[in-house]
C-alpha cells in the first residue's frame, strides 16, 4: 500500500512538471510551435514517458485549460453564492469572472488560445466539447443570477444577456491587458461597472 502511495505521488509530481513545462513551452512558442520533445526536455522526462501520460501537445494544452476553467468556475460560483441578494449575486459573479482573468494574464491568454498566432485552433472534438461545456458551466452561474434578478425574463433573453456579458468581459480584459482603456480616458473597472449598472437597470 505504501509503495502504491509513493508511486502515485511520483506520477502526480511528473504530471505537474509536464503541465508546468507545457505552459512555458506554449507561452514561448505557441501551440503550433511547441513540440512534445521540447516539453519533455523542460519537464525532465523522456518523450516516451510524456506520451504515456498525454496523447499529444493538444492534450496537454487541454489539460491546462481545463484546470484554469475549473478554477474560474470556483471563483465565480463562490462569489455568486456569497451574495445575499439577486442583484448583488449578479454583480459579484461578473466581477469575479473579470477579476480572475485580470489577475491571471497567462490564464486569459490560454483561454483565448492566444499563446498561438494561428487561427482558428482545435484541440480535437472531444477536448473542444469538454472545454466548451466547462466554460458554459461558469457562464450559467451568471445566467442564473440574471434569472434571479428578472424572474419573468424568457430563457432566450437570459441566454442572450449572459452571452452579451461574456462578450463585454472579453473586450474589457483585452483593454486591461493592452492598456487601451487609457487612450479614451477611462478604465476597464469603470466600464465594467457602467455595463453592470445598465444591465441591472434594463432587467
Amino acid at each position: 500500500m505504501e509503495k502504491q502511495r509513493r508511486s502515485s505521488k511520483v506520477q502526480d509530481a511528473k504530471r505537474r512538471a509536464v503541465l508546468d513545462a507545457g505552459a512555458a513551452a506554449f507561452a514561448d512558442a505557441g501551440l503550433s510551435g511547441a513540440t512534445m520533445r521540447a516539453i519533455a526536455e523542460r519537464a525532465g522526462v523522456t518523450t516516451g514517458t510524456l506520451y504515456s501520460m498525454f496523447d499529444g501537445k493538444e492534450s496537454i494544452y487541454a489539460a491546462l485549460l481545463a484546470q484554469s476553467l475549473d478554477r474560474l468556475h470556483v471563483a465565480v460560483a463562490e462569489a455568486a453564492a456569497s451574495a445575499p441578494k439577486p442583484e448583488q449575486a449578479l454583480r459579484a459573479s461578473v466581477e469575479a469572472f473579470y477579476s480572475y482573468y485580470e489577475a491571471k494574464g497567462p490564464d486569459f491568454e490560454l483561454g483565448l488560445y492566444s499563446f498561438d498566432k494561428t487561427s482558428p485552433i482545435s484541440l480535437g472534438p472531444d477536448n473542444d466539447s469538454s472545454l466548451n461545456a466547462s466554460l458554459l458551466r461558469t457562464l450559467d452561474v451568471i445566467g442564473t443570477a440574471i434569472a434571479r434578478v428578472a424572474p419573468s425574463l424568457p430563457q432566450e433573453r437570459v441566454t442572450a444577456e449572459r452571452d452579451a456579458i461574456f462578450a463585454a468581459l472579453l473586450g474589457l480584459l483585452v483593454m486591461a491587458k493592452t492598456g487601451r482603456a487609457r487612450s479614451i480616458g477611462t478604465s476597464p473597472d469603470t466600464l465594467l461597472q457602467t455595463h453592470l449598472d445598465a444591465l441591472i437597470a434594463r432587467l
